[in-house]
């Protein structure tokens, strides 16, 4: 990855496999769809007291280093825009998180346990019994009731000592969190991104006290 000149205009696309082919065959993209994304812009760093003015509220913003495009979801498109098009349209859907953005998962006094946390998203405009697919970041050390499968496809859970992040993807009302007992030799955090179909995402850090002395 890599950081583009921001001082220019620049339109950044990778081609697929596929799209190599048909370019070198001379034949149409066909692309028939697109989507935007916003991964790598810090919406906090807009300024409304900006001593410039308007014009310079969100000059901090358009001031980053832009990224170039990388042909990964995971890396490049974690943070989709959506919409559809229509006009005066007041509210798309996005997802909140009634149980807060940060977490932690606590050590049971004088014991090699951790008490379970549980993440609790609401999607705006509220609709009952919302399903959402939740994706933990790194799985190592972690426990998920019935999850069993990660992003391989294989029946997974890594301790966590394992040496590489495994990310796995579950899917429900509200997820439920804990450490595996005696596991947990130095504090780690790690993200949970919480998605919904034509929804604007949301995003909880967790962090997981160390557990394995009494």
């Amino acid at each position: 990855m890599g950081i583009l000149d921001n001082d220019t205009v620049i339109v950044d696309a990778i081609l697929t496999t596929i799209g190599r082919q048909k370019l070198a065959n001379g034949q149409p993209l066909g692309i028939t769809k697109f989507a935007f994304g916003d991964t790598g812009v810090d919406y906090t760093l807009y300024n409304p007291d900006h001593p410039s003015g308007s014009d310079s509220y969100g000059s901090a913003i358009t001031s980053l280093p832009m990224l170039e495009a990388v042909p990964d979801d995971n890396v490049f498109m974690r943070s989709k825009l959506w919409g559809t098009g229509e006009r005066n349209v007041q509210n798309f859907s996005f997802i909140t998180i009634t149980s807060g953005i940060t977490a932690t998962i606590t050590k049971v006094p004088k014991e090699t346990v951790s008490n379970p946390i549980t993440i609790i998203p609401t999607v705006f405009p509220r609709i009952t019994n919302a399903i959402f697919d939740f994706k933990i970041l790194d799985y190592r050390g972690v426990i998920v009731p019935g999850a069993l499968t990660g992003d391989r496809g294989d029946a997974i859970n890594p301790s966590f000592d394992y040496p590489d992040p495994v990310s796995i993807t579950v899917s429900g009302q509200t997820l439920e969190l804990n450490a595996n007992s005696q596991q947990i030799t130095s504090q780690k955090s790690f993200g949970v991104e919480i998605t919904r179909e034509g929804t604007a995402p949301a995003f909880v850090t967790v962090t997981m006290e160390v557990n394995n002395i009494a």
